[in-house]
């Protein structure tokens, strides 16, 4: 009799013991679900991120994507080297904008945002674009950095070109170019056509334009430290692509550009 109710005794404590531990992963799990998760961004580059990341083509698409995931998001603004530092270091659970193939710490997600390259000139002018190296002996002017970030092709191309400029400012590279400084502009699509229109709305001064498609698309995927998070990721992203809503997003960034009587 007192063994059996020792062994019943036993079983009360261990299973009160299982019980017990099972309650405490569950609140952990819940802890950490509960968890805002800290994302690495980049500063005000409309239409992509505008000031204080409120809003912007990728600062949406990826609200959309954690909105279905379940998952509070805070964005921290940065300059795009000490992104890949501070993420680096640990600070931060992710980190946005990445080249799949540049690093390998954390993991990395399928690619959610793309940005079309392009040569911008003058539709009065006779050029015919179609690849890097047709800007040889062209008068060309990028952004700050591009010789870093457009990839060798482009470094290629541009590389000993005494003509070739970078200047921090894009709307001021549409009067450059207006003015006939430059032969054509490289830089993304959406970028340099914002910085059209709003040249116009701040000047009343618009001319046409050509957009010469002489690179693929870049395409840029997130990165973070948790491999979970990485795939309700990619399945959140999945979702909102296949629903429509993520082309909604994109288009009413590209249509709200365009709307100004079409012209842009």
């Amino acid at each position: 009799m007192t063994f059996v109710f020792f062994k019943k005794l036993h079983f009360l404590i261990q299973y009160s013991l299982f019980i017990f531990v099972l309650s405490l992963c569950m609140q952990n799990a819940s802890q950490a679900e509960d968890k805002v998760i800290k994302l690495a961004t980049r500063m005000h580059l409309p239409p992509y991120v505008y000031h204080n990341a409120a809003s912007g083509i990728e600062i949406d698409l990826i609200k959309a994507i954690f909105a279905d995931i379940g998952r509070k998001i805070e964005f921290v603004q940065m300059p795009r080297v000490r992104m890949i530092e501070t993420y680096d270091r640990g600070e931060l659970e992710g980190i946005l904008t990445q080249n799949a193939n540049v690093s390998n710490i954390g993991c990395i997600t399928d690619w959610y945002i793309e940005h079309q390259n392009i040569g911008f000139t003058l539709a009065s002018e006779p050029f015919v674009l179609t690849k890097l190296s047709d800007l040889k002996g062209m008068s060309v002017l990028s952004f700050d950095g591009a010789t870093r970030y457009l990839g060798k092709g482009f470094s290629d191309a541009v590389k000993g070109n005494k003509l070739y400029e970078e200047a921090t400012n894009q709307e001021s590279h549409i009067e450059l170019i207006y003015k006939r400084r430059f032969n054509v502009v490289v830089g993304d699509e959406w970028i340099l056509r914002l910085a059209q229109r709003n040249y116009f709305t701040n000047t009343g001064k618009y001319q046409k334009m050509v957009a010469h498609k002489i690179m693929p698309a870049s395409l840029y995927s997130a990165r973070f430290k948790n491999p979970v998070i990485c795939e309700k990721f990619n399945v959140s992203l999945a979702k909102i692509r296949s629903s429509g809503e993520y082309v909604q997003i994109v288009n009413s960034y590209h249509q709200n550009i365009m709307i100004a009587g079409n012209r842009f």
